[in-house]
């Protein structure tokens, strides 16, 4: 069933009648109140969505573009994109778990996926997916000279070694950016050949990139050569798993892909042996201890959620979905029992706005007994399934211990 919010006002008025909606000071932002309040009692499966998760998943990459819409507690499903299987039917279940114990497990469990927040930004973290399979290294980046040798150029200065705040290994390569032009990188002309032919089209090339400034770094280029004047060059303006580069460190991906990748001459994908990483900055502010980790090959697979989206309202004009309607004319594509429960939502909010003098209380219990019957109503006809997110007990069965294979199987529920 397809509405407005212009119908779905007219109806919650009728239940505080003779109070007026008009009389709100912002009825459209009362109408995103109620749906707020909606999805906190029930999660409608009108509104689920399914998505790809960064086009594709990589082993031993744990974090991930999230979707702005998403609630970790709203997660129907994992499938894989290529068979549409649901990731239960293979492998093993996926399981939702909190931060800290992903954090402890992703690297010896397998299918754990949790949601985080860091810095005002919004990911899921997914460890390796059983069956997936693992990468190679390209460089260690824990030494200057180990595996050829690494020189700086433009207004990149003062490499060194930093064995004290690096990623994995035994240290990182440390950079200070001067202002002496707004270009320069890191660069290693006899690196031992690597063939990365089995990546291309399907794979990523990682390296962690630690920025000391916000707002500074505009483009970060990978250059990967066979010969002088033949090579692969990739840019990104972003991390591998938020739109926006974060202070401190950040996981940067490569794409491997026409789609995202220049090829200047015929490059040997069999035989790359010259690696260069290029940093275009504002330059208006030094950026000392920026420093690189770890460049890895991983190849992708293909994976979605499936999850009930924030987003109820639908713009009649432009088509884009939004969680807070913006004009009366925005459409709501919910059946009538979930439509139900929103009018009774904006019946209450509007009540407890408008309601004036001694017959208040009186009034709000009537629109809260609404309420309470169309979300029992709704609830006692549908079953609304998702992911629950799981606690580990150890073998004396105290909570928030843990031991290997503590799992249950019976991952996936039902709210009733």
């Amino acid at each position: 069933m397809s509405l407005t919010v212009s119908q779905l006002v007219s109806d919650a008025g009728r239940r505080i009648s003779p109070t007026n909606p008009s009389d709100s000071r912002d009825i459209l932002g009362a109408v995103g109140d109620s749906a707020r309040r909606l999805l906190s009692l029930i999660t409608p499966k009108d509104l689920s969505k399914r998505v790809e998760i960064e086009n594709a998943l990589y082993d031993q990459v744990y974090r991930f573009n999230c979707p702005e819409d998403l609630d970790s507690k709203n997660i129907m499903q994992w499938y894989r994109l290529n068979q549409n299987h649901n990731t239960d039917t293979f492998y093993h279940p996926m399981r939702q778990v909190t931060n800290r114990r992903f954090d402890e497990h992703k690297v010896n469990d397998k299918n754990l996926f949790t949601v985080e927040w860091q810095s005002g930004v919004k990911f899921l973290k997914v460890s390796d997916f059983q069956g997936n399979n693992p990468g190679q290294t390209i460089h260690k980046m824990e030494s200057i000279t180990e595996n050829g040798t690494w020189n700086v150029f433009g207004n990149v200065v003062n490499l060194t070694t930093d064995n004290l705040t690096y990623i994995a290994g035994a240290g990182s390569l440390r950079v200070d950016v001067n202002v002496s032009s707004n270009t320069g990188g890191i660069e290693n002309f006899t690196l031992t050949p690597v063939d990365i032919s089995e990546y291309l089209t399907v794979g990523k090339v990682f390296t962690w990139v630690y920025i000391p400034n916000l707002n500074q770094l505009q483009t970060i280029t990978l250059d990967l050569f066979s010969a002088a004047g033949d090579y692969y060059s990739i840019t990104v303006n972003s991390p591998h798993d938020t739109n926006q580069f974060q202070l401190g460190w950040n996981l940067v991906g490569f794409p491997l892909d026409t789609r995202f990748m220049t090829t200047v001459g015929t490059p040997n994908p069999a035989d790359i042996n010259h690696i260069k990483l290029t940093l275009v900055t504002n330059g208006t502010l030094l950026m000392n201890s920026v420093r690189f980790d770890n460049i890895v090959l991983r190849k992708g697979a293909v994976y979605g959620i499936q999850y009930v989206s924030d987003y109820m309202f639908h713009d009649a004009q432009t088509g884009l979905w939004k969680s807070i309607p913006t004009d009366p004319s925005d459409i709501i594509h919910i059946d009538n029992e979930v439509y139900n429960v929103l009018v009774s939502n904006l019946a209450v909010v509007l009540g407890e706005e408008l309601f004036t003098g001694n017959k208040t209380e009186v009034n709000m219990l009537r629109l809260e007994k609404w309420l309470d019957k169309d979300t029992k109503e709704y609830k006692k006809k549908n079953k609304e399934e998702f992911m629950d997110e799981q606690q580990f007990y150890d073998n004396s069965s105290a909570k928030f211990g843990y031991y290997n294979g503590g799992y249950s199987d019976n991952d996936h529920h039902e709210r009733i």
